[in-house]
């Protein structure tokens, strides 16, 4: 159209064909050739992101100015470089300001975008590119918790979180978290932040822990080549840079220490019938847990709760029949670790009262009249057993009563017949309400 124009002008002011003819072929490739900006210009890119999540987005403006600090001519070229991501569009035109406006996309690989801007003869330089971290290289510092930040005396689990901010001191989405423990076991090692900066993960363990959570890992990466505007790319220059930063920060889980019980029976077999004397003794640890409740189950059938022991506590407890028996105890503490402690306890048979009587028959006993015999009597029960009821079958049809005997008694009976032999009977009756009896015989003269 311009060659046309001109063509037209040219027949109206006389001016032979062949020069308008040049004239136009000379228009043409002005109008085919980018402004550019003219030597001594200036070029100034900033932008309000120094950090990026992957697939974010980012305002680059440059400032044109000629060496005159004016800018220059409106629709001057520019185009933007970037050794990560992409730039859209990759060149640009400016404003009647000398501004060129483009949007940086960092796509989805951690790394540290250079961003430069050239026109003609002027460029941002090594000083005036601008730098944005994207994703891992991003990071500034992590966070670690652990919820509940302790498991209990045979192993638990807890959550732990990491929280991850980028330099800026902002959460940092969408960034794997490595993580590792010193003991037990994770459900998951690499986790991405969500949009919150936060990744999670859960320790399962029996023993102390320290699980340490790192976001990136020092390296770098070749831009590669020399600077290019090729395609999507938005073009890369020759560079090194880190591809990724690194942060990294830990929590210790730690465990509660449980407490012990031990159990220990009497030193002498007890007597079925009588009160075995059980002792429980509990040591509650130093900053550990500590009984809430103990239960305890005799192995003959009963079971009784303790409540809470702390120390040394005997409890008594009487078996019905001989025989061996386990007593277990079952332990809760504050941390809710339940246990459970056994030993073994044989109850013997009771053994039965001793009786033994001893007549004094007078020598003036001669077999006429009255004969005034003497007994001694000692009633020996064993040790836990009392005698309730005592009494004495003479051999004549004559008794006594005796009460509760406990030790020895002397008593006399009056024999009238001569020349015969009497069995003497003492029969006892005890607190287990056995009845135990002694004999003895009296020959009267």
């Amino acid at each position: 159209m311009l060659s046309v124009f001109m063509v037209t002008r040219c027949a109206r002011a006389f001016i032979p064909v062949s020069v308008c003819a040049v004239l136009a072929i000379f228009a043409l490739s002005c109008e085919k050739a980018p402004l550019l900006a003219p030597s001594g210009s200036t070029i100034v890119i900033t932008s309000p992101a120094t950090v990026l999540p992957f697939n974010g987005s980012a305002t680059i403006l440059a400032q044109v100015l000629e060496s005159s600090g004016y800018p220059p001519h409106s629709g001057t070229s520019v185009t933007f470089l970037t050794t990560l991501g992409t730039i859209q569009p990759p060149t640009v035109s400016t404003d009647a300001n000398g501004r060129a406006q483009v949007t940086f996309l960092p796509g989805t690989t951690s790394g540290t975008a250079t961003i430069s801007a050239m026109s003609g003869g002027a460029t941002t330089g090594a000083t005036g590119s601008i730098k944005i971290a994207v994703g891992s290289a991003a990071v500034g510092g992590v966070r670690v918790g652990a919820n509940p930040a302790s498991v209990g005396a045979f192993g638990g689990s807890t959550t732990i979180t990491a929280n991850v901010f980028d330099i800026n001191g902002s959460v940092l989405p969408f960034v794997p978290v490595v993580f590792a423990t010193s003991a037990g076991s994770l459900t998951f090692s690499v986790v991405t932040t969500d949009a919150s900066g936060t990744a999670q993960t859960t320790l399962t363990t029996t023993q102390q822990a320290t699980v340490t959570a790192t976001v990136g890992a020092q390296g770098a990466t070749n831009g590669g080549g020399s600077g290019s505007t090729g395609g999507s790319t938005g073009g890369t220059t020759g560079s090194t840079t880190p591809t990724t930063g690194q942060a990294s920060g830990s929590v210790t889980v730690t465990v509660i220490a449980a407490p012990t019980l031990v159990i220990t029976p009497p030193s002498t077999p007890p007597s079925a019938g009588l009160p075995a004397a059980i002792t429980f003794v509990v040591t509650n640890p130093t900053n550990g847990a500590v009984v809430r409740n103990v239960t305890v189950s005799w192995g003959d059938g009963q079971t009784q709760t303790l409540g809470v022991i702390s120390g040394s506590q005997v409890v008594n407890h009487v078996y019905s029949a001989p025989g061996s028996y386990t007593v277990s105890a079952t332990m809760t503490d504050s941390a809710g670790n339940v246990t459970t402690t056994a030993t073994s306890v044989t109850v013997i048979p009771v053994a039965a009262v001793t009786i033994v009587i001893t007549p004094n028959v007078p020598s003036s006993c001669t077999g006429t009249g009255t004969c005034l015999v003497t007994f001694q009597i000692q009633v020996t029960p064993p040790t836990g057993i009392s005698i309730i009821d005592a009494a004495v079958d003479y051999g004549d049809g004559q008794g006594q009563e005796l009460g509760g005997l406990n030790g020895s008694v002397t008593v006399q009976h009056p024999y009238t017949v001569h020349g015969v032999s009497e069995t003497v009977t003492v029969t006892v009756t005890d607190t287990l309400n056995r009845q135990n009896r002694g004999f003895t015989t009296v020959q009267l003269p």
